[in-house]
């Protein structure tokens, strides 16, 4: 390797969301050229979680799932825009102000709601495509179906071709196979009446679900979404809460239960703990995905049962082959910035301006890591003031290497930022607030849900 000369001349980038899109941009703001910056999705337009096409209503998860390679259950008829969906459902606005929804050097536009509609995401990163150097070469309608070491090469393979990279990036986001724990009662349940249990990727409109009882398990960010805009024209809304206790946050037109110990399809009942609730007619579970990379082969060191990604240095780099790296894999965090922050430090090792540490130092940081936050999902699960740590950890390890220019640089963790984050759960409840008495209004006119204007 020279000076001019990259560490890795070509480079693959699997995913065109919000992650694989900061790759693309670090990568091609580089001072050191690659050869080839390849970037592939699967579906016809770039955008990922944010671009919302495709018919949910034909595609069904398996239940219960605790396999990240399921299967999901294809219906006759199904394109690849209905199988490749995003789990981004009709009336979908952030749970996070959008100054902190933003990459660096691209402010929303004046007069942009605190809280942005999933439609004006989504052209917010049509619009960072274009500051985009156009040394990416981005290739649509492109699935990877198999990812292997083969020769010191990474040979990549999708319908059309076979082609070889010296680096790969994954990006292929983690809401793609939908969690849904056993229970007793739940397959039999499934298979009896059928198209009444779903996941929350498979919600699509809360009015279809018109004077009808609805039973949500989960209480985070989606579980509250859901049952929040349901609750509008919905008979009765229910939500199943691991801690009756502790909530979070609560909407008075919503009845709360406890953990589902039993479903019972004659009845439509579910029994807790402490009582049985009966007359249900669909089951929305809101509890997450799995971590999966089906064209990885093999990937047993990396993925076992799906909670985690394996073995990786700074949430970003596989230890023992950092020719391999991961975007933006962690949960409660701030995507778009995060990405960058990420992406920076990635082009960085990837053209060889920055070294890692050896195999052995990275293994130590990797175990001290688990140690501190757990294995399973709570390895990848941060929230505030976590992530912000984590942001600035990510730009002192350039900045000591005085390495901030040339180069694609994230936004910087400032006092406003800081600040921002600071209060963001605040701000998102208040929201919450105002959405329910919107709820309130719409239910007691009759209308349909629709988003509350800022």
């Amino acid at each position: 390797m020279t000076k001019d000369q990259p560490r890795y001349e070509r480079i693959a980038i699997i995913g065109g969301g919000p992650g694989g899109l900061a790759a693309a941009k670090g990568l091609a703001l580089e001072p050191i050229e690659f050869q080839t910056i390849d970037l592939y999705e699967r579906r016809d337009k770039l955008g990922g979680l944010w671009y919302h096409n495709g018919d949910k209503n034909l595609i069904h998860p398996p239940i219960p799932n605790s396999d990240p390679d399921c299967h999901e259950i294809v219906d006759n008829g199904a394109t690849d825009e209905d199988i490749y969906f995003s789990a981004i459902y009709k009336y979908m606005e952030t749970n996070i102000i959008h100054r902190l929804m933003q990459y660096s050097e691209l402010p929303y536009p004046p007069k942009t709601a605190t809280f942005p509609k999933r439609q004006v995401v989504y052209k917010y990163l049509q619009d960072y495509v274009e500051t985009i150097p156009d040394k990416v070469n981005v290739n649509l309608n492109s699935e990877v179906l198999e990812l292997k070491k083969k020769n010191d090469e990474w040979e990549l393979k999708t319908k059309d071709n076979t082609k070889y990279y010296d680096a790969v990036i994954i990006a292929n986001g983690h809401f793609n196979a939908p969690f849904i724990p056993e229970v007793k009662g739940l397959e039999t349940w499934n298979s009896k009446k059928p198209d009444t249990i779903l996941h929350s990727k498979n919600f699509q409109d809360p009015n279809s679900f018109r004077d009808k009882t609805v039973l949500v398990i989960g209480n985070a960010a989606s579980g509250v979404d859901i049952s929040t805009q349901i609750s509008t024209v919905a008979k009765k809304t229910i939500v199943s809460v691991r801690d009756l206790s502790n909530k979070g946050f609560e909407n008075e037109l919503v009845k709360y239960i406890g953990i589902i110990e039993e479903y019972d399809y004659k009845n439509s009942s579910v029994k807790t703990k402490d009582e049985v609730v009966e007359d249900i007619d669909y089951v929305i579970f809101c509890t997450g995905y799995l971590y999966t990379i089906p064209f990885l082969k093999p990937n047993t060191d990396i993925i076992t049962n799906g909670r985690q990604i394996h073995n990786i240095y700074k949430q970003i780099f596989n230890i023992y082959d950092p020719s391999l790296s991961f975007m933006i894999i962690m949960q409660q965090i701030l995507p778009l910035i995060l990405a960058e922050s990420q992406s920076a430090l990635i082009a960085r090792v990837y053209s060889g301006r920055y070294d890692l540490p050896s195999t052995e130092e990275m293994l130590k940081s990797y175990q001290k890591e688990l140690k501190e936050r757990g294995e399973g999902s709570n390895f990848h699960t941060f929230g505030y003031p976590k992530d912000c740590e984590y942001g600035e950890m990510l730009q002192a390890l350039i900045d000591n290497k005085n390495l901030r220019h040339p180069g694609l640089v994230a936004p910087i963790w400032d006092n406003q930022l800081v600040e921002d984050r600071s209060q963001s759960k605040d701000i998102k409840n208040k929201r919450l607030e105002e959405l329910v008495e919107h709820v309130k209004k719409l239910r007691s006119e009759g209308k349909d849900f629709v988003l509350l204007d800022h």
